[in-house]
Parts: structure tokens; sequence; C-alpha cells
């Protein structure tokens, strides 16, 4: 089977669980796989819904950070950093709080 890529997109694990599992192949290995860890690992419900409030948050965090922070599902304030640490932004308490309080809505 012959596959055409038509677009490029960054999508998260929970974006692939919700949207597209349904179309990977499983007859092959690697397709097996990739549904088993997402069936593992993602954690969060919605990923639209968790995306939408955590961009009205308005912090300033990049699109593709967000969506690791959904992925990861991060439970404390120090994990919500590491993530983030790449960015070298200084994130308040507070707004990381916020965070992990939409993360934990969605859980």
């Amino acid at each position: 089977m012959e596959y055409e890529v038509v677009d490029e997109k960054l999508i998260s694990e929970t974006e692939l669980k919700e949207k597209y599992t349904d179309y990977v192949d499983t007859n092959y290995e690697t397709g097996k796989k990739l549904v088993d860890h997402i069936k593992k690992n993602v954690k969060t419900g919605n990923f639209e819904d968790t995306f939408n409030e955590l961009t009205a948050l308005n912090l300033g965090i990049r699109d593709d950070y967000l969506r690791i922070i959904i992925d990861v599902a991060p439970t404390s304030v120090d994990q919500v950093r590491a993530i983030l640490a790449p960015l070298k932004s200084t994130i308040k308490e507070d707004d990381i709080k916020k965070i992990l309080a939409v993360i934990k809505k969605h859980l």
C-alpha cells in the first residue's frame, strides 16, 4: 500500500488518539506499537477543550509547547518549568498553577 503526504502538521499524542487512531494500520508492527503506546500513555481527555483553555490564559506560550504540556500532563510546578525551560522565558508561579488546574480538570 502506498501513501501520499498531503499535509505536514505537528500534532500531539492526544490529538492522534482522538482523531487518527482509526486510520493507523495495525497490520504492521509499527502501527500496533503506536496504538499500544497511545492507549497506555495518553492521559488527557479532550485535546481541543484543554488546548483552548490553555490558549485562553494568554501566557505567551507557543502552541507546540502547549501540546507538549497536554501530552505530558504534568502534576507539579517543577514539571511545567522543565517543559518550558527551552523557551528561556519567565512564567510566574501563579500562571503555572493555572496551567496545572486546566490539565487536572481534563484528566
